[in-house]
């Protein structure tokens, strides 16, 4: 019998190593027969580059120095939009978090990994990253969507006055602050009408780089039915700026084909999956694996062929809302195509709460119309945290946030401006399986004894 077993192991391990090097040579024979090749990336780059945005660690401190023990900055990213006492101190942060990770930039063996998938062939990049590092690393062809941090704005008159290059000033002023020698008078300002200067990134002032955006459009014209890879590269579902329209295309163009690189996070629609490869790996261990076509054991997600969906019979159906109505008040689905979800629009009311529950993926959450709705999150991780859907800013009301992927989460109607009810919006994914997970009660108590009363009313008892 435990020759069987060991057998049967050793059969599945070596099945697996099969696919696995099957999956690596199929994604090495995409690019190598490719015509072209559109580059897509976003944090996951950022972060093996050694540039993480969002998290408070010792880097934050080397970067910004006595800032952070001035202002209770939390990370890079809240660093560029603080409210600093004064303006010099705003400039000073900016000009320090582009001179260690703009100007000392050196291209990282990611970028040249990249060069060397791209080779020859005809190609464009299309990043959310503002820190400019495809351009550093000598690629012509980029598309920021989100701007970089080496152009600024006119603060009044940004649509009119255009993008002005910052570069030089910006290491001016870094060079002046490290002598103490920075004053006002070496504020960017707008040499149009002399207001102050935004960086032009993601913003109310942000202008759109509109010569990227033609060559964007002329690239994916000029390839067009030929036979195109998507490459993406490290990014998350909730990047959809970038992540649907590249989805669509392929599915659009049925001689495209996609790669996705993103650990911990894969998401491929069902409509391009016979088209697709996903590396649920580091971008590291990926490359190495695409450029030779050889496995060397990242986790891997082959193409599969479509699926219809599961039809219910009448009385499952039935069954079915009935149940998820406990969840899902008044819901409805919009059949609409988009690609990879479908938008669920949700009323709660006084008398019909979204009782605790999660589901098997990350979903946003976004404010409608009626009362502002009061969002319940308990983490995996112990912690408990409510959050505001609506547009009151003075409540601390937010317009929309993301709730990561196991978290249990409830939404109640705030009944605060006499609508009588709330209605939310969120997506839920068209290849998921529907399933809805139910904390259990006594388990929930034990962890959030502080919760107890939110946890009695909006768990349903099993």
């Amino acid at each position: 019998m435990k020759f069987l077993k060991k057998l049967v192991k050793k059969l599945r391990k070596e099945d697996n190593q099969t696919m696995t090097e099957s999956t690596a040579q199929l994604a090495h024979n995409w690019i190598k027969d490719a015509d072209a090749i559109l580059v897509t990336a976003s944090n996951g780059l950022s972060i093996s580059e050694g540039l993480n945005l969002f998290t408070n660690d010792k880097k934050l401190k080397e970067v910004l120095g006595v800032l952070v023990d001035k202002y209770p900055i939390q990370n890079l990213l809240s660093a560029f939009s603080f409210p600093y006492k004064n303006k010099l101190d705003h400039w000073r942060a900016i000009a320090r978090i582009v001179e260690y990770y703009g100007n000392n930039y050196e291209t990282s063996n990611y970028m040249s990994d990249i060069k060397d998938l791209i080779d020859n062939k005809p190609y464009f990049i299309w990043t959310s990253n503002v820190d400019h590092h495809f351009s550093l690393a000598g690629f012509k062809n980029v598309f920021e969507i989100e701007g970089n941090w080496f152009e600024g704005v006119c603060s009044e008159h940004p649509e009119k006055h255009g993008i002005f290059q910052l570069g030089n000033k910006l290491h001016e002023i870094y060079q002046k602050d490290q002598t103490g020698a920075l004053t006002e008078a070496d504020i960017p300002t707008c040499d149009k009408c002399g207001s102050e200067l935004d960086l032009n990134m993601a913003g109310d002032n942000f202008q759109v780089n509109q010569k990227q955006v033609t060559k964007l459009q002329n690239f994916l014209e000029t390839n067009e039915n030929k036979k195109l890879v998507v490459l993406e590269l490290g990014i998350g579902p909730r990047n959809q700026m970038i992540k649907m329209p590249t989805m669509q295309l392929v599915a659009a163009d049925p001689n495209a084909h996609y790669i996705t690189i993103n650990q911990g996070q894969l998401m491929i629609p069902n409509e391009i999956a016979d088209r697709s490869i996903g590396f649920d790996s580091s971008l590291a261990s990926t490359f190495k694996e695409i450029l030779s076509g050889k496995s060397f054991g990242a986790k891997t997600q082959a193409p599969k062929k479509k699926e219809a969906p599961k039809q219910l019979s009448p009385e499952e159906a039935q069954e079915q809302e009935k149940a998820l109505q406990k969840f899902y008040p008044n819901y409805m689905v919009d059949q609409g195509f988009r690609m990879g979800t479908f938008p669920m629009y949700m009323t709660i009311d006084q008398d019909h709460p979204s009782y605790l529950h999660t589901t098997q993926y990350g979903q946003g959450l976004m404010y409608d119309m009626g009362d502002a709705a009061i969002v319940h999150c308990f983490t995996q991780e112990g912690q408990y945290y409510k959050v505001r859907l609506g547009l009151d800013k003075s409540k601390d009301e937010v317009h929309s946030f993301y709730v990561d992927p196991g978290t249990f989460i409830a939404i109640e109607d705030a009944d605060d401006t006499g609508a009588g009810f709330s209605l939310i919006n969120t997506e839920i994914p068209t290849n998921g399986n529907g399933a809805v997970l139910v904390p259990k009660y006594d388990t929930l108590l034990r962890l959030f004894p502080e919760q107890r009363e939110i946890i009695e009313r909006l768990t349903v008892k099993q």
